[in-house]
């Protein structure tokens, strides 16, 4: 095990290599922040955590106060002790991780990113430029929801991202590598839907429908008029008491994705585009 020690000796190579910030690939909310005097993380419905760090060319380790009920229901306070063996990719923008601490044990990998679209393009495998519009809103601002407090909330947002080529538009989704399977992948996206912060029960399920809407990363050189051709979509809406005076069809929004100095999720900017709804997708 690495023993944590002053920082007044400097960092070593390893650790200079792992300074930055850096994004889970499994989960796009949860980030590592390594600095020369600390390791911040920030996971989605926790609090930020800030602890010291050491590293070598194959462990990292860090400690964190932990509060937790005991098996008898008794509050319990413990130092969890994470020790995590990884690799970096050959460009050093990619962490391959297995994390060990005082329960359990499971493997994470991380990008290196600048921004959360710098992260996207790394993720997916795809080049854009983003066009830039001062008519967009915030697209995690709730000032602008209306219904349930979390209409344009990111996990309600599926990814669709554009390019241009000289063969015509390249489109993939954030599940396939084309539309071809975009009706499977509204489905599958909308079974895997769970928000963090543990709405009342029924609440989700309720407002999921109105609550899910297409986030198209497209380049900037496609008109609107090319997605909105592209994304020919509806949804069938659920009947119950709470949405009975909704129609038995909902199209989905779909949101273009601006320029905008936002780094997170829920600060980038969008606009509302067209939509043509004449398919069908459970």
């Amino acid at each position: 095990m690495l023993i944590l020690l002053a920082f007044s000796c400097g960092q070593n190579s390893s650790e200079k290599d792992l300074t930055g910030d850096w994004r889970e690939i499994e989960s796009e909310f949860s980030t590592w922040h390594f600095y020369p005097d600390s390791l911040i993380l920030k996971f989605p419905g926790e609090w930020d955590e800030k602890t010291e760090w050491k590293a070598n060319n194959s462990q990292i380790e860090f400690e964190l106060p932990t509060f937790f009920w005991d098996s008898l229901g008794t509050p319990r306070d413990t130092i969890n002790k994470i020790l995590i063996s990884y690799e970096l990719s050959d460009n050093k923008d990619s962490l391959f991780g297995t994390l060990k601490n005082n329960w359990s044990e499971h493997k994470f990998s991380l990008l290196r990113t600048k921004s959360y679209i710098d992260y996207l393009k790394k993720k997916f495998g795809i080049q854009f430029t983003l066009p830039n519009d001062s008519s967009g809103i915030y697209m995690g601002s709730t000032s602008f929801s209306t219904i349930g407090g979390y209409k344009l909330h990111p996990i309600y947002g599926f990814k669709i991202f554009m390019k241009s080529s000289k063969s015509g538009v390249i489109v993939k989704t954030e599940l396939s590598e084309n539309l071809n399977n975009l009706e499977f992948d509204i489905k599958r996206f909308k079974d895997n839907i769970k928000h963090w912060d543990e709405p009342p029960i029924g609440t989700n399920e309720m407002y999921l429908d109105e609550r899910l809407h297409l986030r198209v990363f497209a380049d900037k050189s496609i008109p609107d008029s090319i997605i909105t051709n592209k994304l020919k979509v509806t949804i069938n809406q659920n009947s119950n008491e709470f949405n009975k005076h909704y129609s038995d069809t909902l199209p989905i929004r779909i949101y273009r994705i601006l320029k905008s100095q936002g780094i997170e999720p829920r600060n980038i900017k969008g606009k509302e585009i067209k939509t043509i709804a004449n398919t069908v997708y459970n």
